[in-house]
């Protein structure tokens, strides 16, 4: 059973992502985060890597571990059954999964693995290139309830502040728990926005490098939420 502590989704919570191991092993010594979560990107991690040691490691945070599809921001190359393999690896480590809606068919045994122990899937769709219709993210939401997502997570290239309302719109009308993030020179002001709309995480970086284009610091993303404030009212 799975005893890394569970996710409460009461208040927006900062996520900060790690995408190296000199970062990852800085985060476990750490003795406090300026996050909530940390997300432990495991596709930036080298394809040698000895996953069995890396989910005895411990940290002071609830890790969420994310094994990104190279289509939609993955760091490195994997096909469907390393992806899986490192994900179950991983499993005694997680307190939350993050993986893609459009595979999430060939994760199934996962989804339910995962939920035995404890241990809340997101499911996540990216859009590098634009901001899809409202119409096409709500479809993607509810197949992502269908297929057992505990949270749907969506982020997108934001162009214009019609863009970001769309978001707005999608926060409203999500049947679920659900995060909202814009990517692009909108990116960082959008994470705010949407926040104080009810998005339940709010991902930053930890050390030196931004996992996606927008991002903050987890640091700033930390002081920034903690000046508004504020909780979710669902």
């Amino acid at each position: 059973m799975n005893v890394q502590p569970r996710l409460c989704f009461t208040r927006p919570l900062v996520v900060g992502s790690v995408s190296d191991l000199a970062a990852w092993q800085a985060a476990c010594a750490a003795s406090s985060l300026p996050c909530d979560v940390v997300e432990l990107r495991a596709d930036g991690l080298s394809a040698d890597t000895d996953w069995a040691a890396l989910a005895q490691m411990r940290c002071c945070r609830p890790v969420l571990v994310t094994v990104r599809h190279e289509s939609e921001g993955g760091l490195r190359a994997m096909d469907t059954e390393q992806r899986l393999y490192i994900a179950r690896a991983l499993l005694p480590l997680a307190s939350a999964f993050d993986w893609e809606i459009a595979r999430l068919p060939e994760a199934r045994e996962l989804v339910v693995e995962a939920h035995a122990a404890g241990v809340p899937i997101i499911a996540s769709a990216h859009d590098f290139e634009k901001t899809p219709g409202l119409d096409t993210l709500l479809e993607k939401e509810q197949m992502a309830r269908t297929l057992g997502a505990d949270v749907a997570k969506f982020a997108f290239r934001l162009h214009s502040a019609e863009d970001m309302m769309t978001g707005v719109e999608l926060l409203r009308r999500a049947t679920g728990i659900t995060t909202v993030m814009g990517m692009g020179s909108l990116g960082a002001v959008s994470r705010l926005l949407y926040a104080q709309h009810g998005a339940c995480l709010v991902y930053g970086y930890l050390g030196d490098t931004p996992t996606a284009p927008g991002q903050w610091s987890a640091a700033l993303c930390r002081q920034s939420l903690d000046a508004l404030e504020l909780t979710i009212d669902k």
